[in-house]
Order: structure tokens, then C-alpha cells, then sequence
């Protein structure tokens, strides 16, 4: 089964669920995917840091950025599907 259709599927049961404990279960394990994430992005030390700072500034340097409405357009393009 595709992807986009088991998510269609939740939605659509999630939308028919009465019970509060398990809409708290799903927030719950949300926030935690969310946090996870999170702490997986983020440097653990300040070399890490720093790491990230020079690679940010050697991406601007050599002109590898983009402007919002190119991140923007890139995204709509992406999950408009």
C-alpha cells in the first residue's frame, strides 16, 4: 500500500475517534518523534557548533543559499502532489 494512502487512512480514523486517552496518545508520540528530531539536528558540543557554523559559512560563501520564495516554491512543488 503507498504511503499517502495509509496516511489518508489515519487521518480519516483519527477524525472518527472519540477517545480522549488515545488522542493523548498520539499528541504524546508526536511530541516525542518531534523532540527526537530535534535533538538529533542539534550539536552535542561546542565543536560540533562550530563545525556547522563554518560549513554554514563556506555554503554562503560559494553561494549555495536560497532565498524564501525559492524554499517556498521548492516545498509547494514537493508536497502539493
Amino acid at each position: 500500500m503507498d504511503l499517502a494512502v495509509k496516511k489518508i487512512e489515519l487521518i480519516e480514523w483519527l477524525a472518527r475517534v472519540q477517545d480522549e486517552k488515545i488522542i493523548h496518545e498520539i499528541e504524546a508520540l508526536k511530541e516525542k518523534e518531534v523532540k527526537t528530531i530535534y535533538e538529533v539536528r542539534m550539536p552535542k558540543t561546542s565543536t560540533e557548533l562550530q563545525t556547522k557554523i563554518d560549513q554554514s559559512e563556506k555554503d554562503i560563501k560559494s553561494g549555495r543559499v536560497f532565498g524564501h520564495s525559492e524554499v517556498e516554491s521548492y516545498f509547494k512543488a514537493k508536497f502539493s502532489k
